[in-house]
C-alpha cells in the first residue's frame, strides 16, 4: 500500500452541505440507558450491568472474507469488554439480505438490530411496524448525537424520529486500468460527458471494452441514473417526484438519463451481454485488463489495489454541459443499522451501535476496509489507502448528496423503474420506461 504520513480528521460529508433527494421498536426493554459514546465499549449497557447474559442477534450484509474478518475482530473486542453481552452475528449477500431481513423478522428468529440502506429502504420497515423509534438514545447523549456528520445523521431522521443508525456511508467513482488507458492513447481523464465519449471511442478502437458494466441485478444501472438524474434533472423537480409530492416525471431529463446509458450500449462502448453480466465479472473485467472502466463504490477500491497495485486510478463521473441538474454531487448514501421493535434489550443493542460508531472502531473500518466514515475520527493516512483518503476530502466540499434512486423513492415505483435500467437495452426508449413511472407512481399515489 502507498504511504501518507500526515493526519487527516474525516467528517464522511461536510455538515454544512446538507442532503438532497436527488438522484442514488417500541418493545420492552432494560431499565436503564445505553452507554454513552465515550465509554461505549464499557460494560454499564442496561440489564447486562446487573449481571445477567444478555444476546444480541445483529444480522448485516458484508459476508465477504475481507470484512467478515472486520467484523468477527470488533465483535470480539466489544464482547471482551462487555462481557455480558453475547452478539450472534449472521451475514448475507448485497441480493440476498433484501428479502432475508423481512422474511427473518417475521420469524422466530428476528435479529435484534439488522441492516439496511437509507430513504425508502428505512421507511418501509417504520411502516411494517419493524422499527424502533430510537430518538431518545440520540436526546440522551449529545455527544454521540455530535459526532456524526449532520447530513448523513438526518437520513436517518423520518417524520421528527430517528429509526437508524448510520454506519458508513458509499460514494461512486469510475475506477479506470491506467494501462489500458495508455495502450490507447488516452492521456487526460475526461472532465465532460463529450470528453467521456471520446474516451470510449479510443478505447474501443484499441480492442478494449470501454466500460464494464454487470447489470444482472439492475441497481448497477440504477447507480448511473441516480447520478445522470442529479445532473439532468432541476432539484425542485427530483425532490417532489421522489417524494411522491409530484406523480408525473415528464422532465425530460428522466428520458434523456435513460437514453445516455443506452447510447453507450448502441456504441459499443459497454459489454454486449449487459444483463447476464454479474456485478462482480464487471469488476474482475478492469482488473485484468479486459475493459477500460467500471462505475464503483469507494469501499471496493481496495480490490483495485490489491490486483493492480499501483495500475489503477479513478475520476469523477463526467458532468454533463449545459444540464440542468446540480454539477458536483456525490451519489451514494449511507448504510444504516436499524433496531427490531420486539427487542427484549434495545439498551443493550444501542451499546454496541455506539460501539460501531465509535472513533476506535470506525477508524478501523476505514483502515482495514477502505470504507467511509460517518462520524467524525481522526485517522493516521500511513493507515489508508491513498487514494480513499482523497476521496473523503474530496467529500468535504462536495455541495449535496444524491442518494441511490431505488432507496430513495417508494419501493413499487423503484420496481418499475429498475425494469427500465435493463429494458432500455432492449427494445425500449427512456420516453417510454419514464412513462410507465409515471403509471406507476399514479397507482401508488391512488392506493
Amino acid at each position: 500500500m502507498k504511504k501518507l504520513s500526515k493526519k487527516l480528521v474525516a467528517l464522511g460529508l461536510a455538515v454544512a452541505m446538507g442532503v438532497a433527494t436527488l438522484a442514488g421498536c417500541g418493545g420492552g426493554g432494560s431499565s436503564s440507558g445505553g452507554a454513552s459514546s465515550g465509554d461505549a465499549g464499557s460494560s454499564d449497557a442496561g440489564s447486562a450491568s446487573s449481571g445477567e447474559k444478555v444476546t444480541i442477534k445483529f444480522v448485516h450484509k458484508f459476508p465477504e472474507e475481507r470484512r467478515m474478518k472486520y467484523f468477527e475482530e470488533i465483535v470480539a473486542d466489544f464482547e471482551a469488554k462487555n462481557p455480558n453481552i453475547d452478539i450472534e452475528m449472521t451475514a448475507y449477500g448485497d441480493e440476498e439480505i433484501k428479502d432475508k431481513i423481512r422474511v427473518l423478522l417475521g420469524s422466530a428468529d428476528a435479529p435484534d438490530i439488522y441492516f439496511t440502506w437509507s430513504g425508502e429502504r428505512i421507511m418501509q420497515y417504520v411502516r411494517a411496524g419493524n422499527a424502533m423509534d430510537i430518538s431518545k438514545y440520540f436526546e440522551e447523549d449529545a455527544d454521540w448525537t455530535n459526532s456524526f456528520n449532520q447530513a448523513i445523521l438526518s437520513t436517518c431522521n423520518k417524520d421528527g424520529s430517528y429509526w437508524a443508525v448510520p454506519w458508513d456511508y458509499s460514494s461512486k467513482e469510475m475506477v479506470y486500468n491506467k494501462k489500458v488507458f495508455e495502450d490507447a492513447g488516452v492521456t487526460e481523464l475526461p472532465k465532460t460527458w463529450d470528453e467521456f465519449l471520446d474516451v470510449c471511442e479510443k478505447i474501443k478502437a484499441s480492442g478494449v471494452t470501454p466500460i464494464a458494466i454487470g447489470n444482472q441485478y439492475s441497481w448497477v444501472v440504477c447507480h448511473y441514473l441516480t447520478t445522470l438524474n442529479g445532473k439532468l434533472v432541476p432539484k425542485d423537480v427530483t425532490e417532489k417526484n421522489y417524494s411522491m409530492e409530484e406523480v408525473e416525471y415528464t422532465d425530460p431529463g428522466y428520458a434523456e438519463a435513460l437514453d445516455m446509458i443506452k447510447l453507450l450500449y448502441e456504441k459499443g462502448y459497454t459489454n454486449s451481454d449487459v444483463n447476464s453480466m454479474t456485478w462482480e465479472i464487471s469488476q474482475n473485467a478492469v482488473q485484468e485488463g479486459k475493459a477500460a472502466m467500471v462505475y464503483e463504490e469507494v469501499q471496493n477500491f481496495v480490490n483495485y489495489e490489491d490486483t493492480l497495485g499501483d495500475n489503477w486510478g479513478f475520476f469523477d463521473f463526467p458532468e454533463v454541459e449545459g444540464a440542468k441538474g446540480e454539477a458536483g454531487y456525490i451519489t451514494g448514501g449511507p448504510d444504516v443499522f436499524m433496531v427490531n421493535s420486539e427487542c427484549e434489550h434495545p439498551d443493550e443493542a444501542i451499546t454496541f451501535l455506539k460501539y460501531l460508531t465509535s472513533p476506535e472502531v470506525q477508524s478501523k473500518m476505514v483502515y482495514d476496509l477502505g470504507f467511509l466514515p460517518t462520524t467524525t475520527v481522526e485517522l493516521d493516512e500511513s493507515k489508508c489507502l491513498p487514494e480513499s483518503v482523497e476521496v473523503i476530502n474530496k467529500n468535504l466540499s462536495a455541495p449535496g448528496i444524491s442518494e441511490w434512486l431505488d432507496c430513495v423513492i417508494n419501493q413499487t415505483v423503484s420496481d418499475t423503474w429498475l425494469e427500465g435500467c435493463q429494458t432500455i437495452f432492449e427494445n425500449e426508449t427512456g420516453e417510454s420506461i419514464m412513462k410507465k413511472v409515471s403509471e406507476t407512481a399514479k397507482e401508488v399515489a391512488d392506493e
